[in-house]
């Protein structure tokens, strides 16, 4: 799907700027700056609130990723299986279950290939996991528990971990899963936004005329927001609060607040 442009963003925006003030909006200086700041915040308020809307899923879906990880044992209830380098925040967690306590990689992910030491490895032969798979393989969804009742979920008498009922938390920079038999867990997690890049260059100007003097985007050294077109208005609605917070303008903020209603 088509992404959002720095040059898109900063012609909507400077149209709004500069009917207030008349003004020029330094594209590398200063809206390029708020735009990934605002960009950046859109991102956080959405992944808090992935769970309530599947249009806010949707809207995330540039960032979401998806990772086969290998477990490492422990001495406890549970195995360990740290997140992988660009992780940034939880989106769900699911297991891929065989011969009723053998948890094997999705084949739709990295083709099968599974994070270990944060690197890519071979699980399986192509043979034997295709023989897992086409036999007896089941889809479970791991529940995600809070650290105050982790230890008691390890320990509940009917509701106890199970590889009908496998349960994840996130404590000290890592997961641990339960039970401590899963040896494969299918991770979903957002990365974070890569900062945009407005790089354009300077048309001279005609003295004569008083015409020219305009930017050229070059879009071969830019890079675009990796949101997807169809949230360009949000993001802008961003850009806006963003600026505004910088600038203290309480005449920008009526503007805006008349705007959104």
């Amino acid at each position: 799907m088509q992404k959002i442009t720095p040059y898109d963003l900063w012609l909507d925006f400077k149209a709004w700027v500069n009917t207030q003030q008349g003004g020029f909006m330094p594209p590398q200086s200063v809206f390029i700056r708020v735009a990934n700041i605002a960009s950046i915040k859109l991102w956080e308020k959405w992944t808090k609130e992935a769970e309530k809307s599947q249009e806010i899923k949707d809207n995330l879906f540039p960032f979401l990723k998806s990772k086969n990880i290998i477990t490492q044992k422990s001495n406890s209830y549970y195995s360990i299986a740290p997140p992988p380098n660009d992780y940034a925040r939880y989106a769900s967690c699911k297991i891929l279950v065989v011969d009723e306590n053998k948890t094997v990689p999705s084949k739709e992910v990295n083709n099968g290939k599974c994070l270990k030491d944060n690197k890519l490895v071979t699980f399986k032969s192509d043979e034997d996991l295709a023989k897992d798979y086409y036999d007896s393989v089941r889809e479970q969804e791991v529940e995600m528990i809070d650290n105050q009742r982790w230890s008691a979920a390890l320990k509940h008498l009917t509701k106890k971990p199970s590889f009908n009922k496998p349960k994840i938390t996130q404590i000290d920079g890592t997961f641990k899963v339960a039970p401590k038999d899963v040896g494969v867990l299918v991770l979903n997690y957002y990365i974070e936004p890569i900062d945009a890049i407005f790089a354009y260059k300077t048309v001279a100007g005609n003295l004569q005329t008083g015409s020219g003097g305009a930017i050229q985007y070059d879009a071969n050294n830019s890079r675009n927001f990796q949101w997807n077109i169809t949230v360009k208005n949000e993001l802008l609605e961003m850009v806006k609060d963003v600026y505004i917070g910088f600038t203290r303008d309480g005449g920008f903020a009526q503007i805006s607040n008349s705007q959104k209603q």
